[in-house]
């Protein structure tokens, strides 16, 4: 299910900023704590094209489920892996973070922070299973 949504919302987020679709159906008024557009509103109903957050709800929904969804043999090696998984992740994002902070600037510096939406889970998804995979290789019982 995981890889479903995580398909979705990517498919979603390439055809509304890379093909530029943006379907009528999803023109829509929302409820905002804050938009800003060309002015600032708080605590409104706005007009918004909705497949930005769809497409980033399905996303976001996706990578979490793939991150914590059990393995088949989840025992207490692998739940120590996935905490060395953890700590790693934490300091790449880190990292990652501080680095935007210092050489982003402007739009730039929001790109970044968008792409730190799903960077978490994709760093701790690499990590995990790079350890899975040299805990089999090292294990041929396994």
């Amino acid at each position: 299910m995981g890889f479903i949504f995580t398909g979705t919302g990517v498919i979603l987020l390439v055809l509304r900023f890379y093909y530029g679709i943006k379907p009528e159906l999803l023109n829509s008024n929302v409820f905002a704590i804050f938009s800003s557009y060309l002015e600032s509103k708080y605590f409104e109903v706005t007009k918004n094209q909705l497949i930005e957050e769809i497409g980033g709800l399905f996303l976001l929904l996706g990578l979490f489920m793939i991150t914590f969804s059990k393995e088949i043999n989840e025992d207490e090696i692998i739940k120590n892996i996935r905490l060395k998984a953890f700590f790693i992740t934490a300091y790449l994002n880190t990292l990652f973070l501080i680095l935007s902070l210092l050489f982003t600037f402007g739009f730039g510096f929001v790109y970044m922070m968008v792409l730190n939406l799903v960077l978490w889970f994709i760093i701790y998804l690499i990590s995990f299973r790079i350890m899975i995979f040299l805990k089999d290789n090292n294990n041929p019982n396994n």
